[in-house]
């Protein structure tokens, strides 16, 4: 019965710190003018019947790092450089954010 209830807690509180669940709980029911500062410029606005979605990118780079193998080895294992997009989708209507949603791509 532990078991099961801690793996609940775990759970939730991994689905309550994910990134999408932050962006909901910090930019929901507000303006849409506190985007600006955090985010810049909008790459994008799609005009929707009755509402806006605003798109924010970010883009950085991944460089390569060496994967521990826990023992010594003549070959190390090395990940590969990766460029690294995430974008932010905000749906306003009325001047109000509504809707969140986030998506992360890799890109060798």
């Amino acid at each position: 019965m532990f078991k099961t209830i801690f793996i609940f807690l775990v759970f939730i509180g991994l689905v309550s710190c994910g990134t999408q669940q932050q962006l909901k709980k910090s930019f929901t029911g507000k303006p849409a003018s506190v985007l600006e500062p955090r985010f810049g410029k909008p790459v994008s606005i799609i005009e929707t019947a009755g509402d806006s979605v605003y798109i924010f990118e970010n883009t950085g780079k991944l460089h390569s790092a060496e994967i521990s193998q826990g023992r010594l080895t003549l070959d190390p294992i090395v990940t590969p450089k990766v460029n690294k997009t995430e974008r932010f989708y905000f749906t306003v209507k009325n001047g109000l954010i509504i809707k969140t949603r986030f998506e992360e791509e890799y890109e060798r």
